[in-house]
């Protein structure tokens, strides 16, 4: 049964013609059309999460893709009114007196143009921010998943959409909290020890969310530790992250579905 926590990309690879049904409920969902766009956007967005994007009704989409599958007879679909989400809030006072000089600007739209995995980049800047610095990420779509991924992070966030094809999205510390305390880590993301750890098991979880857990976990990684990674199939978008942090890794399919790999930091360290 379709519900409001299927990804798009889910949805999709099991209906495929339930592409242009979203195409004709609401104009918002023609980026869908892109394929570089929708190879991006599909796995991260849940069905939920697009009726939340476009400003429609969860419920009423869900009756209209259901009915489509034959899932479920639907009443008449809501009536829509235009490609624009819901209106933003005000920017936070915070926000509004920030200097540029402490604004971190980073614009993916180009690198999801060109098909390209922008998490990668979007995490190494927040890696980088300086203390008391706002990221200003501009992307084609809203963002929905990273609000849950940078809020584990500590971070609130504020939306301004610009036009059905150009979001930006701050994210900030609260300044309090950021004058008083370090920034959070995620609870759920458990750092290797010297002695045998856990295995990291991110199996089940939605894109980005493993690459999340990994490179956290990795951020604690000690000399002569190792981390042991359960997932479902070879990470692909993980193995250049990295190669480009001097890490190596080595790959074991131990059955359907099933694959370990397990990471150490190279040169001996």
């Amino acid at each position: 049964m379709i519900s409001a926590d299927t990804t798009i990309a889910r949805l999709l690879d099991q209906h495929p013609g339930l592409l242009d049904v979203l195409v004709d409920y609401h104009p918002h969902f023609k980026q869908l059309r892109n394929g570089l766009l929708r190879r991006v956007m599909a796995p991260r967005l849940t069905v939920g999460q697009a009726a939340r994007i476009a400003g429609i009704e969860t419920d009423a989409l869900l009756r209209v893709l259901r009915e489509a599958a034959g899932e479920a007879a639907s009443a008449e679909p809501v009536p829509v009114t235009g490609p624009e989400g819901p209106p933003a809030d005000p920017m936070p006072a915070l926000l509004a007196a920030l200097p540029e000089s402490r604004q971190v600007h980073v614009d993916v739209r180009e690198d999801i143009r060109r098909g390209q995995e922008p998490f990668a980049r979007i995490m190494a800047a927040v890696k980088g921010l300086p203390e008391g610095a706002a990221l200003v990420l501009r992307a084609p779509f809203e963002p929905v998943p990273l609000y849950d991924v940078l809020g584990k992070r500590g971070f609130d966030h504020w939306t301004d959409c610009r036009s059905p094809s150009d979001w930006v999205v701050w994210f900030y510390r609260e300044a309090v909290a950021a004058e008083t305390s370090p920034a959070p880590r995620p609870q759920t993301a458990a750092a290797p020890t010297a002695t045998a750890a856990a295995p990291l098991d991110v199996r089940g979880l939605e894109p980005p969310e493993p690459m999340v857990r990994v490179l956290a976990a990795l951020e604690t990684l000690g000399p002569g530790q190792t981390l042991e990674v359960l997932h479902e199939r070879r990470p692909m978008f993980l193995y250049p992250q990295l190669d480009d942090r001097g890490f190596v890794h080595q790959t074991e399919e131990l059955g359907p579905g099933l694959v370990r790999i397990v990471i150490r930091r190279g040169g001996g360290g």
